[in-house]
Parts: structure tokens; sequence; C-alpha cells
């Protein structure tokens, strides 16, 4: 049995959007081997909201992989230990496409080498935002190309991600149509502007540049509607120290930068904001997760899943 750790992500990151992916030290397991039949097990956080069937995406990608290798006929057997809230835009449905494609790939001899890897989970999930930081870690800046993707990862140091996650869902399909079909063009120049400086800001850790940087008007604003607290909870974060924040993805979750030593206040902040608007909420202080996916032996103990701040 091949056993893959792999983490959460935010996407976007205000201005970013679909091209800018950070990796969180919040994870799935993931846990394959062959079988004579297709079984798939999902234990952890939100289990009954992913599929326990082969349309799960691990076991897409799994079978993906295992066609490209020649298999045909292979099944596996795939169990998903999870600590990723689904359906929060926390990169849930990526960080699984990531590791059913990479315990696959351990499983059946390694017959991809790690870019072409990198652009089969990518096409997999449509774009590199959540997928490319999920394999890779860091911070991972990316863009689809008919030759395949094209990234830079960096590695952002002295730097927290609070994550403030709602316990409703916001599904993707809603998300997407919530957008229009075209926009002003001094908003799409408002962007890449900013996108500029956020990229410039995380690579050189002049961080006081974030809360002007994380501004966005190509998604969030189409968007708050359907997160309830929203603006409160963005302001609070950056009452309470946080250099910058955003929506995480589509939503509902809120993403701030912190430093170190301000982050569980900052963390305590946005999960008050949520709930003075009525809506219940988890919030965690989250290290940048450096590694991506890893293969972890069967046996081994996981870490302890970090605990919400409140």
């Amino acid at each position: 049995m091949i056993c893959v750790r792999v983490p959460a992500t935010s996407a976007n990151l205000g201005p970013g959007y679909d091209a800018v992916g950070l990796a969180l030290s919040l994870s799935m397991r993931i846990s394959l081997d062959r079988a004579p039949a297709p079984i798939v097990e999902v234990h952890g956080t939100g289990a009954d909201l992913i599929p326990c069937d082969t349309d799960h995406p691990a076991y897409r990608a799994a079978r993906f992989v295992a066609e490209l290798a020649g298999e045909h006929d292979v099944h596996f057997h795939l169990v998903q230990e999870n600590d990723i809230p689904p359906a929060r835009g926390l990169g849930g449905s990526a960080a699984a496409l990531v590791g059913g494609a990479v315990a696959a790939n351990d499983l059946l001899g390694r017959s991809m080498a790690a870019p072409d890897l990198l652009n089969l989970v990518c096409e997999l999930d449509g774009h590199p935002d959540n997928a490319a930081p999920a394999l890779l870690g860091g911070l991972v800046i990316g863009t689809l190309t008919p030759e395949g993707i094209s990234a830079v990862r960096l590695e952002p140091k002295d730097l927290k991600a609070v994550v403030a996650v709602p316990d409703f869902a916001v599904s993707t399909t809603a998300a997407r149509h919530a957008l229009p079909d075209s926009v002003p063009h001094r908003d799409a120049s408002f962007n890449v502007g900013r996108a500029g400086l956020l990229l410039g800001a995380l690579a050189t850790g002049e961080y006081h540049l974030l809360r002007v940087a994380m501004q966005d008007r190509l998604h969030q604003p189409y968007r708050s509607h359907l997160i309830p607290g929203l603006e409160d909870v963005i302001e609070a974060a950056h009452a309470y120290g946080a250099y910058g924040a955003c929506l995480s993805g589509s939503g509902p979750t809120v993403l701030a930068f912190a430093p170190e030593d301000h982050a569980r206040k900052i963390a305590a902040a946005m999960h008050a904001a949520f709930e003075q608007r009525g809506v219940r909420a988890k919030a965690w202080a989250l290290d940048v997760d450096l590694t991506g996916a890893r293969v972890e032996p069967p046996g081994e103990i996981s870490s302890p899943s970090p605990v919400p701040v409140s």
C-alpha cells in the first residue's frame, strides 16, 4: 500500500485569480493499493460529502495514471483520511486528485516524471492554482499553456496563514455563475497591478504591502453575497494586525496573512466576526506547507492535525 500526505491549498489570493495558490499545513492522507474490485473508504472531516465510489477524485486520478501506464484493467482499494473541510475553498478536490495521482504513480513503478505529473494534475483539475501547490508545496504562480504548465514556486518566510472556515458550503457552480461574462477595463487593470505587487511582496518579504496587494475586483465583489460577513471578517483581520486578507478560492473560507506572533489573535477575531453575523465557523493559524505531496510509510503515525484556535 502507498500512502500520500497532501496539503490543503488557498487559491486566487486576492488579485491572482486562477493563477496563484498556497499550500497550507492542513492535510489529507490518501492510501492506495491494488484490489480485485474498486473499494473506496472515506474517513474524517466531511466524509458524508465526499464520494465513496469510483467518482472519488483520487480514484479517478489513480485510474488516469494507470491508463497512461498501460494498466487498463487494474482496480484499487483507496482510503482517504481527511482533515480538509470540503466545499470550503481549501482545495480539497485538488488535493485528492494529487494524492491519487502520486499514489498510483508510486504504486505502478513511477512511470511518470515529475514535470509530467504536474501537467497531469493541473489538467485534471482544470487550472493550476490549487493542484500545483498541493503537489509542490509553497506558493505557486502558474498558468496552463498548449505545451503544459509554466510555473514559479516561492517559499514565503516568517509568515502564517490564518483561515476562518464557515460552517456552510459554497458550490463551485454557484460561485462561477456569480461571475460576469466581462469586466470593465479599469477593473482588469486594477487587478493586474495588484497581482504584480502581491507576488513582489511575497517574494521579497515586504509583507506590509499585502493589504493593498490583496485587493480584488474580478471575483470577490461578485461572490460576496454568497458569504454573509465576508467584509466584516476581512476588516477584523486587518484590525488585529493581519498583513492582508481575502476570500480563499471561491469561498466561503477567508484567508489572512499574519505575523507569527499575531496569528492566533487574528484567527480569534476573524472567528468572532463570523459569529457576530450568526455564522458558525472555525479558525486555524497555519504554517505554509513547503513540502507538498509526499509519500509516507504505511505504518507511520501521522502528526497531529492543527487544532482550531476557536
